[in-house]
């Protein structure tokens, strides 16, 4: 007999970064996939980048080594999937669209406080 609680318990645990890393290498292979040229897999990535940015820069005091692993998961899964484009240029738009996206919401350009104008 399985013990259910012990299952998600294990699940929830101190390993919850490898199933999100897991899920986000799938999401970005099938992303990756979808893209049909090379043009079109850069601006996904650079766009991915920012909105990575934008969450490491909101949540940035709560999560540290986990948070990489994830984004590293999601990476790897996209450069996995894209047949068009190089590797290494892919790698380089994601770094470029996280750098931009981190200054734009540091600078205050961006607000990510939550709250909504009245």
């Amino acid at each position: 007999m399985w013990n259910k609680r012990a299952m998600f318990t294990g699940i929830t645990g101190d390993n919850w970064a490898e199933y999100v890393a897991l899920i986000l290498l799938v999401v970005g292979f099938f992303l990756a996939l979808s893209t049909g040229s090379a043009v079109v897999s850069y601006a996904v990535i650079f766009f991915c980048g920012i909105f990575a940015a934008r969450l490491s820069y909101t949540i940035r005091s709560q999560l540290g080594f986990p948070y990489f692993i994830i984004l590293i998961g999601f990476l790897i899964g996209y450069i996995f999937g894209s047949q068009y484009g190089n590797k290494k240029i892919i790698i380089s738009f994601f770094m470029i669209g996280y750098i931009v996206g981190y200054y734009i919401h540091s600078k205050g350009y961006i607000k990510t406080d939550g709250k909504k104008k009245k």
